[in-house]
């Protein structure tokens, strides 16, 4: 039974954990995580850098006839090859002008995080691996384990490549994007010292025969991603992702928490955060165990839009202009959009899209009201907003769990449903921090 009844809701209507068919689960969070990593504003707006160096790394595995296995995998390696950067500050990544050799070395270090980050996830070693080496050079003279020729695996030899050849066509902070022929002749210099000779040869050849369109899915590439690549991700090791549903796809979510906070350093820990109180607060409403899930991976992915706003908007010290605090609105609707790629968490997609309503109807982005908003998406609000307001932002020093509990106590009935912000308030502050404490966020 449960403890506590707050506006009639019927929480039936979500999804339950064994409810939900976990056989492709995997493989849309790893590609909308892909997504996540390389969200940039400045980039084509629906294609983006990962996704195409995924893609390259198909096309050129398939030509060289590599086994469909390995061509699942190395598609998902292009999808995940930087995710290492989310441990570079971000202020570092989005630096304008030329790095200092002390500045490089930091971002370097993005290969071994990477890696490490990526070994977390149960049976993807090879995967590591492969992330690890993608800027080792077939002359040696890369990073971080001077790498030569054949040591460098034939996969990893074609990510390399093929993240060369589109990071240069990928508009940075330093640097607008290069032409594709600009490109072209740039990675046609590294040959014999970059590049193994006859992979890039074979990508030259992709690209002349317009089977590599930078920007645009080739007809191949769709006909090879229906035939290896939408396929559940069963030839990895061990069976812990052959999962009926998103309790087991727990590491992966952490990730994208990870992903999300990293966008700059004031939020690292803060998904993470609210995801441990959102489900302490529906527990102590009595709300059943697979809410509980349902109310944790919500609470783990309600800023997933936050992506979408320029990091010096978010880092700026002084108060958003309107058209900033407009951009900073629309995050609650981007975590919507994200996470609706994902099909299986569409109710997940629907919760962390409402954490901003108001109880009173003034609220964003949708003005719900009352019982129009979930029940869940008002527990995370309230946890949201606490954590919010005892973290150290930009523009504002943290303020103490006491400071938080009176505004919450003010907004009940406003900002926040009575019941719900009631059971919270009962929940002691050194409660709360020890439970931080416990779960508290290394970065890897």
């Amino acid at each position: 039974m449960r403890g506590i009844v707050v506006n009639g809701e019927d929480l039936k209507q979500y999804k339950t954990d064994a409810a939900i068919d976990g056989t492709m689960l995997l493989n849309q969070c790893l590609e909308a995580l892909g997504l996540v990593l390389e969200f940039n504003t400045k980039d084509f707006l629906s294609h983006q850098h990962a996704i195409r160096v995924g893609e390259g790394c198909v096309l050129i595995g398939e030509k060289l006839g590599l086994e469909s296995r390995v061509l699942q995998k190395m598609y998902y390696a292009g999808l995940l090859h930087d995710v290492g950067k989310i441990s570079i500050d971000p202020k570092l990544l989005a630096k304008k002008g030329k790095l200092t050799d002390e500045e490089f070395e930091v971002i370097k270090e993005h290969t071994r995080q990477g890696s490490r980050i990526i070994a977390t996830l149960p049976g993807m070693s090879e995967l590591a691996l492969w992330i690890r080496w993608h800027h080792e050079w077939w002359n040696g003279r890369g990073y971080p384990d001077k790498l030569i020729q054949n040591e460098i695996p034939v996969e990893v030899q074609i990510l390399s490549v093929m993240d060369c050849f589109d990071s240069l066509q990928t508009p940075r902070p330093d640097r607008d994007r290069i032409s594709p022929e600009a490109a072209y002749v740039i990675i046609k210099e590294g040959s014999g010292s970059h590049f193994n000779p006859d992979i890039l040869n074979l990508v030259l050849e992709l690209i002349g025969e317009r089977t590599l369109v930078p920007g645009k899915s080739s007809e191949r590439f769709l006909e090879l991603k229906r035939k290896y690549i939408d396929l559940p991700f069963t030839n990895i090791d061990g069976k812990h992702w052959q999962v009926s549903g998103i309790s087991g796809l727990y590491p992966i979510l952490r990730l994208f928490a990870r992903v999300i906070d990293a966008k700059h350093k004031y939020t690292r820990g803060h998904s993470t955060r609210v995801s441990i109180l959102s489900k302490l607060i529906a527990e102590k409403m009595g709300l059943r165990p697979e809410e509980f899930a349902l109310v944790e991976v919500a609470g783990l992915l309600h800023d997933a839009g936050k992506v979408s706003v320029p990091v010096e908007i978010l880092d700026k010290p002084g108060k958003p202009s309107d058209e900033e605090w407009k951009l900073i609105k629309g995050h609650p609707g981007r975590s919507l959009d994200i996470l609706s790629t994902i099909p299986a968490l569409s109710d997940i997609a629907t919760l962390s899209g409402a954490h901003h309503e108001k109880h009173d109807g003034t609220g964003y982005p949708g003005r719900l009201k009352g019982e129009e908003i979930p029940l869940l998406s008002q527990i995370i609000s309230v946890a949201d907003t606490y954590d919010a307001i005892t973290s150290t932002r930009a523009y504002r020093q943290g303020q103490p769990p006491e400071f938080a509990y009176n505004i919450i106590h003010k907004e009940l009935g406003a900002q926040f449903n009575s019941a719900v912000g009631g059971i919270f308030l009962d929940i002691p502050p050194k409660h709360i921090s020890a439970l931080f404490d416990i779960y508290e966020v290394k970065d890897i």
